[in-house]
């Protein structure tokens, strides 16, 4: 078993725990002197009424400001691949009684969603990383949008950007906002 599975398989206890350690890092009260997640979800483009779909929801961190920006009429699907981050994801939505939200666990990769059923797809601190291959992702979520949605990118790593994203599929790349990559479905 390789490192890899071992941690995001979900069926190994301390796999969970090291990964659930992960989790409570990432959703750690200081992470908020750095990063405002209802600034960097606005900076997606994101508007009240849409379906949207969160690949990588971890602990949470932005789930609750991407429902609140949705509003009652809004959808949003908040998946990862890992059970312990969809467990500690419900916590969260249930904590802050948020009934626009679904979490379930998803591949983002190969996710059981229909074509063209999202405004907008967030990968929010997923790329770059090991286990995924933003070609691969980046083709899955051109299939999930509707024509003119919007893939937005955003990482904590300096100079990354989303060439190999552009190159997987006919996205147009759009101005960046507060360091979120915005691309458009052609």
């Amino acid at each position: 078993m390789g490192i890899k599975q071992f941690i995001f398989d979900g069926k190994s206890q301390t796999g969970n725990n090291i990964f659930g350690k992960m989790l409570s890092w990432l959703d750690s009260p200081l992470r908020l002197k750095y990063d405002d997640p209802m600034q960097l979800v606005k900076a997606a483009g994101i508007f009240p009424g849409q379906k949207v779909l969160e690949i990588g929801c971890g602990s949470g961190f932005f789930t609750p400001s991407i429902a609140r920006l949705l509003g009652e009429n809004g959808e949003l699907y908040a998946t990862d691949l890992h059970p312990v981050a969809v467990q500690e994801t419900r916590k969260k939505v249930e904590a802050f009684n948020l009934h626009n939200v679904i979490v379930q666990m998803e591949d983002g990769m190969h996710t059981g969603f229909a074509d063209a059923s999202f405004d907008s797809v967030l990968l929010f601190g997923v790329v770059p990383a090991p286990v995924i291959s933003t070609s691969l992702i980046s083709k899955e979520i051109y299939r999930l949008l509707k024509p003119g949605g919007i893939y937005a990118i955003w990482t904590k790593i300096p100079f990354w950007s989303p060439s190999e994203a552009l190159k997987a599929a006919a996205f147009e790349r759009l101005p960046d906002q507060k360091g979120v990559f915005r691309l458009r479905k052609c």
